[in-house]
């Protein structure tokens, strides 16, 4: 008998850097049940978590008042997680390659540029309350798990 689908986990917070360490608890052992590698698995959480961080530092401005959603949807296909905020967002094209010459000093944009390094899909759309980042990383391996 096959296992049943793993359902979406949803984690609400207040915009404090200190609840990504609660939420890394949760992804990460999503991850294993996924059976992403341990690798992968790290590979994984460091996107999440900078796109977490992102959203409390430049969505929510680090406003504790403004609340932090993150979803983690997974499928046999694939993992997709969602972090809303309730910023304005920003056009991520926009953001410059950090390893371009001329921004190698700059600050900034390199969370980003390893997302889209990681993940097989980044995007941000608008919402009337703020602002979604949906990050996507399809499985490779699917011999043995189940879901």
């Amino acid at each position: 008998m096959a296992a049943p689908p793993l359902l979406p986990v949803t984690l609400t917070c207040n915009t404090d850097l200190r609840f990504i360490d609660l939420i890394q608890v949760v992804g990460s052992e999503l991850l294993k049940h996924l059976s992403f590698s341990h690798e992968d698995g790290e590979r994984l959480w460091l996107a999440i978590q900078e796109g977490i961080a992102n959203a409390m530092r430049h969505g929510n401005k680090l406003d504790k008042q403004k609340v932090v959603k993150v979803t983690f949807d997974p499928s046999p296909q694939k993992i997709e997680i969602r972090i809303e905020d309730q910023g304005t967002g920003v056009d991520l094209d926009t953001i410059p390659n950090p390893n371009l010459p001329e921004n190698l000093l700059k600050p900034g944009g390199r969370g980003v540029f390893f997302m889209k390094q990681v993940m097989d899909l980044v995007e941000l759309h608008r919402t009337p309350t703020g602002s979604t980042l949906v990050l996507v990383k399809n499985r490779r391996h699917q011999e043995g798990a189940e879901l």
